[in-house]
C-alpha cells in the first residue's frame, strides 16, 4: 500500500456533471468559445487532481467548487496528453486480445511504481471499436496498493465514479490472463488496462 486511501484522498463526489458544461473555453477576438462536454465525464481529471494533492498534502475539495472544477477540467486535458494519449486508448480498443499485454507488460509497470512507494494512474479500456468516437467510453482509475493470493492478482482501486469506496478494486488472473479484468463494482466489463503518464505538477493550488 502507498498511504492514499480513497475515503480520505479521494474526491468526495462524483465523476458527474451537467449535461453542456463545457471542460474549457478558448478565448477568441469574439468571446470564449466554449469546448467539450463534461457530461462525458472527467476521470482522469478527478484522478490526477486526487493524486496532487496527496502528493502535496492538502485537503480535498468537499464539493467541486469553481476553482476545483477549473483545475479537475485542466487536468483531464492533462491527463489525454493529447493527441497521443487519446491515440493510444483508440489503439488499445481496436485490438482484439488486451488481457497478455495487460499481465505481461503494462502490470509489471504499475507494480514497480507501488513498490516504490508511489499509486499509479491507469487507463482502462472498456470498449472495442474501430469508431474514434467511442474512446470516450474508456475510463482513467487510480491504484494505490495490491495484493496476491496465488496468481490472481487485486489492484486496490480510487475510482471517480465511485467515491469514498475503500474496497473497489479491479482483478484478474495472471496465469490466465485472456479473460477480462474484474471491476468488484461493475464485474467482468474491462478489457485491459495500462499506465498513463502522471506527472506531478511544481504546485497545486488550495482547491477547499
Amino acid at each position: 500500500m502507498t498511504g492514499f486511501v480513497p475515503s480520505v484522498h479521494g474526491l468526495p463526489f462524483a465523476n458527474c456533471w451537467p449535461d453542456g458544461t463545457p471542460v474549457f473555453e478558448v478565448p477568441t477576438p469574439f468571446g470564449r468559445v466554449p469546448v467539450g462536454n463534461a457530461r462525458l465525464g472527467l476521470c482522469g481529471g478527478m484522478v490526477f487532481a486526487a493524486l496532487d494533492l496527496f502528493h502535496a498534502k492538502r485537503p480535498v475539495p468537499a464539493c467541486p467548487t469553481p476553482a476545483a472544477y477549473r483545475y479537475i477540467a485542466r487536468r483531464q486535458v492533462e491527463s489525454l496528453r493529447l493527441p497521443f494519449g487519446a491515440m493510444r486508448y483508440y489503439a488499445w480498443q481496436t485490438r482484439r486480445d488486451l488481457g497478455r499485454r495487460t499481465a505481461a507488460v503494462e502490470w509489471p509497470r504499475v507494480k514497480a511504481a507501488l513498490d516504490s512507494g508511489h499509486p499509479a494512474t491507469l487507463g482502462l479500456v472498456l470498449v472495442r471499436s474501430r469508431d474514434p468516437r467511442q474512446t470516450v467510453k474508456n475510463h482513467q482509475v487510480l491504484v494505490y496498493g495490491y495484493s496476491r493470493s496465488g496468481d490472481v492478482l487485486t489492484l486496490h482501486t480510487y475510482d471517480p465514479n465511485y467515491p469514498g469506496d475503500d474496497g473497489l478494486s479491479l482483478t484478474l488472473d495472471l496465469a490466465d490472463p485472456t479473460g477480462p479484468v474484474w471491476h468488484s463494482v461493475e464485474g467482468p466489463r474491462v478489457r485491459g488496462f495500462f499506465r498513463t503518464g502522471y506527472s506531478q505538477p511544481r504546485t497545486v493550488p488550495e482547491l477547499t
